[in-house]
C-alpha cells in the first residue's frame, strides 16, 4: 500500500523541462486564449518501441513536435506501462501521467473502492510515488454514477494518491452529470479530482502529421458545470497522430495533449 493519507504538494525533480519550453501561444484578449501553453503526449504503444525507421517512438514525436513534457501510458492491459519504460522516459527528463483502464461496472460506491484499490496494488507495484495522479479512464459511452466517482476518488485519497479521471467532458454523455452532480454533494472530495478532457477532439489533428506546424490558438477543452475550462488539468485536442509502422509492421501513433498549469505536472505526474 502506498502512504496513507501522503499528497505531495510540490516535487522538486531534475526530470522536469517546464521551464525551458517557450511559449506556444500568443497572448491575447480573448478570454481562453492563453500566454503559454506545455505540451504531452499520450499513447497506447512503449516509448522505447522500436519503429520502421530505426528511432524509438520518443524521438519520433521530438522530431514531429517538441519535446514533451509528460507521457500518458496505461498502467493496465496491452502494452502497459513497465518499471523498464519509467526508468527509458525519465532518463529522457519527461514525466509520466498514469492512466489505469477497468472494464468492470462502474456504478456503486463500493464498486469505486474496489477499483481504487487495483489502482494502489498496481502502482505500488511499479514504484509509483505516493502523491501522483492516477487518472481512472471513463469510456464515453459507459454507464457511470456520482457514487462510483466518489467511491474511488476517496479511496485513493486514503491510499495516498491524487483521484483524477480522463473522461469526455461532453454534457452528451454520462461523466459531465455525475461529476457535476458530485460537485453540488460533495465538493470537498471532487475539488480534489484532476480532469483529462479528451474532448473536444479537434478534427484538424485526426491522424494529422504536421503537429510542428500547427497547435490550437485556444483553451476550449469541454468543462462539466461546477468548475470551468481553467479548471481542466489536460486537454487532448488530437487523437492518432503522425502513424507510422513499428519494427513488427504494426501502426503506431500518439495523442496531442495541452496543459496550462505547469503545478500540474510538476506535482502530480512523477
Amino acid at each position: 500500500m502506498a502512504c496513507k493519507g501522503a499528497r505531495k504538494t510540490v516535487v522538486k525533480s531534475t526530470t522536469v523541462a517546464v521551464e525551458s519550453i517557450e511559449p506556444q501561444i500568443e497572448e491575447s484578449a480573448t478570454e481562453n486564449k492563453i500566454q503559454k501553453m506545455l505540451f504531452g503526449v499520450d499513447s497506447k504503444v512503449n516509448a522505447d518501441d522500436l519503429l520502421q525507421n530505426n528511432i524509438d517512438e520518443f524521438e519520433w514525436v521530438i522530431r514531429n513536435k517538441i519535446y514533451p513534457n509528460f507521457w500518458g501510458r496505461n498502467i493496465v492491459g496491452e502494452n502497459a506501462l513497465t518499471k523498464k519504460e519509467i526508468e527509458f522516459i525519465h532518463s529522457k527528463g519527461c514525466k509520466i501521467a498514469a492512466i489505469y483502464e477497468d472494464a468492470g461496472e462502474k456504478l456503486s460506491e463500493e464498486q469505486g473502492k474496489n477499483i481504487a484499490n487495483k489502482v494502489d496494488t498496481v502502482a505500488l507495484e511499479l514504484g509509483i510515488p505516493a502523491g501522483s495522479a492516477i487518472f481512472l479512464k471513463i469510456d464515453a459511452n459507459e454507464t457511470i454514477t456520482r457514487d462510483f466517482l466518489l467511491g474511488y476518488a476517496e479511496s485513493l485519497i486514503k491510499e495516498g494518491f491524487w483521484p483524477a479521471f480522463m473522461a469526455n467532458t461532453d454534457a452528451a454523455y454520462t461523466f459531465d452529470r455525475e461529476y457535476s452532480r458530485g460537485m453540488q454533494t460533495h465538493k470537498e472530495i471532487f475539488k480534489q479530482c484532476l480532469i483529462w478532457a479528451v474532448s473536444p477532439s479537434l478534427k484538424d489533428y485526426d491522424r494529422v502529421t504536421t503537429t510542428h506546424l500547427i497547435h490550437p490558438d485556444n483553451w476550449v477543452p469541454f468543462a462539466p458545470s461546477g468548475i470551468t475550462r481553467q479548471d481542466i488539468a489536460v486537454w487532448q485536442y488530437g487523437k492518432n497522430c503522425h502513424p507510422i509502422n513499428d519494427d513488427a509492421g504494426k501502426e503506431t501513433t500518439f495523442n496531442v495533449n495541452l496543459v496550462i498549469n505547469p503545478a500540474i505536472i510538476i506535482e502530480a505526474m512523477f
